[in-house]
């Protein structure tokens, strides 16, 4: 029988992670050396991408536009996201 690779993407939850890690030892698709390794290796390294709403906020919030506003701008963008419909 020929062996083919899978590509995934760990979880980054720790919960997930080990129940992940358990299912996969459960069906032998990984050796218990393996696991051991992706345990060493933190699942949760990989920084997560800032959505343009942080972008935007930090942006404001360098460059000073605000001027002591932040918590009436804050609301306005609430409102504008939530009231948003394509």
């Amino acid at each position: 029988m020929a062996q083919r690779t899978l590509t995934i993407d760990l979880p980054r939850s720790a919960e997930a992670f080990q129940r992940a890690l358990q299912i996969l030892l459960q069906y032998g698709l990984i050796s218990e050396q393996k696991a051991r390794t992706l345990e060493q290796e933190e699942p949760a390294s990989k920084p997560r991408k800032k959505s343009r709403w942080t972008k935007a906020a930090e942006r404001f919030k360098s460059e000073n536009y605000l001027k002591g506003r932040s918590g009436e701008v804050k609301k306005l963008f609430q409102e504008f996201r939530d009231d948003f419909e394509l």
